[in-house]
């Protein structure tokens, strides 16, 4: 079921909001626990097994975790990670391994369960946080199985870590009416990005990268720059959904975007860009491997690997490796020449991250790397004609309205328009006039992406392949 659906505006949402609200504080808890249980069995149906798998097995061993030390907690501890992150590896991985070793598998033909990389994640840090001493371990099935499957961020994050929302479940407290006006607002901001921006822009890449690719340069260039602006208000989309559904239930995920295409070096693009992804590989893979804290030679090789894994996550594909290693390799090449801690020149250093942001997407859209390689070709050696006929179709009014906008993003002040939304409503303490103003844009938004929810096709988010 997806956020942007009408069967989830029109039939879900509504039916969460009145069974939930009207609860005492001790049974809202497992009424969004069965809701968001219901809300998995109708997008996934039986790959809830694996799932709940995840989400027992992650539970149950981190319950002695805590109390093993020496070599018998060591054991059990990669027992453990061994044990949450096997569905992943074999619905993911195995399948990829075995076609290239041309050998059968009985998970060839099994489908990627919805969401199982955003729940093995949660799992791990779970289990690793307990072991590290940074997390209590839960003694309580019920309130842990409400942290992994709780409908707002299931299926793609933002990546939550049980501590962030541990005392929100255990004390359950009714949200104030700035938090539901917040909620709803950045459900209707989210949901305007969506269907409103990010669906036409794909509308137009979908021409390009899915009909025998581009002839020329202009036809390169326009679905490539189609596709990162897709990405990024799809993803971010869905991310201000997830956020705002979440504070309606007074929970309060963390950011994952801070507008990432305002960044001058590849460094900043990966702290303002899936924020919550970045610091998980941060703090489980990159600074367990040494980080910066063992010299360059050691701090580039945890680098790499840590990027590698990254690429990995996303598809076991050459075309994500290749997506993988070249910003991975930007960022070394920033830290062997000091580029990252260098001031000024900032428009041109923006202008030519956003060259590099909009060429780097390419391998992540293509299914291939023969697309990859002739789309690079047509943006450098094509010609700049006029595009051929059926993306001329597809650049309706509304399709380069939605592309306008993608082309402000590179352009506009760091105070982009989110984050004057956000401050809008969290001042609305102190400032009445403020909470009107983001309220009447919320509802606008709102009200707009409904419209285009109802007139326009069926779209899943883009990383719900993931």
């Amino acid at each position: 079921m997806v956020f942007s659906s009408t069967t989830f505006l029109f039939v879900f949402l509504p039916i969460v909001l009145v069974v939930v609200y009207p609860l005492r504080r001790a049974w809202q808890n497992v009424a969004l626990l069965v809701l968001s249980v219901a809300f998995y069995l109708w997008g996934a149906g039986s790959d809830i097994v694996y799932i709940t798998f995840v989400s027992l097995a992650s539970w149950f061993l981190a319950l002695f975790l805590a109390q093993r030390r020496g070599w018998s907690g060591r054991v059990l501890y990669l027992v453990s990670i061994v044990l949450v992150i096997s569905p992943l590896l074999m619905v993911k991985y195995v399948p990829v391994i075995a076609q290239v070793a041309s050998v059968d598998t009985v998970f060839a033909q099994v489908s990627l369960p919805l969401g199982i990389s955003f729940f093995t994640f949660h799992g791990l840090s779970y289990v690793m946080d307990v072991r590290r001493g940074d997390q209590p371990r839960e003694t309580r099935l019920d309130h842990y199985l409400l942290y992994l499957f709780l409908f707002p961020h299931q299926i793609a994050g933002p990546i939550v870590r049980y501590g962030e929302i541990r005392s929100e479940i255990k004390s359950r407290l009714r949200p104030r009416t700035q938090d539901v006006v917040y909620g709803l607002s950045r459900f209707g901001w989210g949901l305007f990005k969506k269907v409103v921006i990010a669906d036409q822009c794909g509308a137009v890449a979908s021409v390009v990268f899915d009909t025998g690719g581009p002839t020329t340069a202009t036809e390169a260039w326009i679905g490539a720059f189609a596709f990162t602006a897709q990405i990024y208000f799809d993803f971010s989309g869905y991310s201000d959904m997830a956020i705002g559904l979440a504070r309606v239930f007074n929970f309060h995920f963390p950011e994952n975007f801070a507008g990432p295409y305002r960044s001058v070096s590849a460094t900043e693009f990966w702290r303002r860009w899936h924020m919550t992804l970045s610091r998980w590989f941060r703090d489980y893979v990159y600074i367990p491997l040494g980080g910066n804290r063992h010299g360059p030679i050691r701090e580039y090789a945890a680098l790499l690997i840590t990027f590698g894994l990254t690429s990995l996550w996303h598809g076991a594909t050459w075309p994500y490796l290749l997506w993988g290693g070249l910003w991975s390799t930007a960022l070394v090449v920033e830290r062997v020449t000091g580029l990252r801690s260098v001031t000024g020149y900032i428009a041109l250093r923006r202008a030519l991250m956003a060259i590099f942001i909009i060429v780097t997407w390419v391998p992540f859209r293509s299914t291939t790397m023969t697309q990859t390689v002739d789309m690079w070709t047509a943006m450098v050696t094509g010609d700049w004609s006029m595009p051929s006929p059926a993306l001329l179709v597809a650049l309706t009014p509304l399709n380069v309205a939605a592309l306008g906008v993608g082309v402000l993003i590179f352009f506009l002040p760091d105070a982009g328009p989110r984050r004057i939304f956000d401050r809008l409503v969290q001042r609305g303490d102190t400032q009445q006039i403020n909470v009107r103003v983001a309220v009447v844009v919320g509802a606008l938004a709102l009200l707009g992406g409904v419209i285009m929810a109802l007139w326009g096709s069926f779209s899943p988010f883009l990383y719900f392949q993931f």
